[in-house]
């Protein structure tokens, strides 16, 4: 039996509980009577426990303090994450030790580690529509009945499986080619990454400073130009041309279009997409 609590819902224990479900099937009961916690076999969110060993995740108790290095508290989400998270990759496929530990930590910092700063606090003042918030109002009023709000609670757990199925293959396809792209990365000359192929590699450049724009194909005809921050993005001169105005500016002759903002371009030829890579 998963155990978490009743009354109005939360995100953190929502996704919680559709990390668990991905695993194995198990019966949800929402309550705050103690007796009935004590009997559960994982708790979420409720009975101001935590225990990995037990399977109790709480974080509401005083004596719980854990954050991550930048500082953001854990709430439920969070923990369950960080203790079923790699049982989750692994059943959906994802191999490698390095590259589980790699989707681990892009799922928290994309999706988890907010839903627990709303959980704790951190946001109070903040009125963006965070996927907090959006779980938040899938709760039913006040005044309906029990039978509406469990309605409301089991809506929202297909809500957030979702959510963290489409967020967990996207870590995934990026965790598959990271060994790649770091090997990759040590070819990096004069600031430009050249890519062989199209792999996923806008996360991972972010991370990497010192490749400033990346070349690669972005299909069998053509070759784009990727700019990491605002800082390497492409000339003014070049920024909102295409086709002839831009081939007069860059002195080519098979350009298609750089982006208004300077953050991308294209080219059909890989010589002139590092030729509009190299530009200053």
């Amino acid at each position: 039996m998963l155990v978490t609590h009743s009354g109005r819902f939360h995100a953190d224990e929502v996704f919680a509980i559709s990390m668990i479900l991905m695993i194995e099937d198990r019966e949800v009961t929402r309550t705050r009577e103690d007796e009935i916690i004590q009997k559960a076999d994982i708790v979420l969110d409720v009975g101001a426990e935590y225990n990995p060993e037990t399977l109790r995740f709480d974080h509401h108790q005083n004596s719980f303090t854990r954050a991550r290095e930048d500082g953001t508290p854990y709430a439920t989400a969070g923990l369950v994450w960080e203790h079923f998270g790699a049982r989750i990759l692994a059943k959906k496929g994802l191999e490698g030790d390095y590259e589980k530990q790699f989707a681990l930590q892009w799922v928290d910092q994309k999706l988890i580690r907010d839903i627990d700063a709303v959980d704790n606090g951190l946001f109070t003042e903040d009125p963006r529509p965070s996927v907090s918030m959006l779980v938040g109002m899938m709760n039913a009023s006040s005044s309906d009945e029990a039978e509406q709000q469990e309605a409301a609670f089991n809506e929202a757990v297909s809500f957030t499986t979702g959510i963290l199925n489409n967020f967990i293959k996207a870590a995934i396809k990026e965790a598959e080619v990271v060994v790649e792209l770091e090997a990759c990365a040590k070819q990096v000359e004069a600031g430009i990454l050249t890519l062989e192929k199209n792999l996923p590699f806008k996360d991972f450049i972010r991370s990497h400073p010192e490749i400033t724009r990346v070349v690669y194909p972005r299909s069998a005809e053509q070759f784009g130009v990727f700019c990491n921050g605002k800082e390497n993005h492409l000339p003014e001169r070049f920024r909102g041309l295409r086709d002839i105005e831009l081939n007069e500016a860059t002195g080519l002759t098979d350009t298609i279009f750089c982006h208004k903002s300077g953050f991308m371009s294209v080219c059909l030829s890989l010589e002139s997409a590092l030729f509009m890579a190299k530009s200053h």
